[in-house]
């Protein structure tokens, strides 16, 4: 029964430990995603910026169709 026991301790003190890297991790990685979310909000914006120059030189296109 106590082999046992020293088992189940020793399996929970690794969750513990787990739980505790992943929070850091997770805390870690904060800053990187939010600096990630930023870039994609920009190329979004240049993205679209780019689509209305192209969809205005293609307007400039005189209609060659008889």
């Amino acid at each position: 029964m106590d082999e046992e026991i020293n088992l189940l301790e020793t399996k929970l003190n690794l969750l513990v430990n787990k739980i505790e890297n992943l929070k850091k991790e997770n805390l870690e990685m904060g800053p990187t995603l939010h600096l990630a979310q930023e870039e994609v909000v920009l190329l979004k914006s240049k993205i679209h910026e780019a689509t209305i120059k192209i969809e205005n030189l293609l307007a400039q296109i005189p209609d060659t169709t008889i």
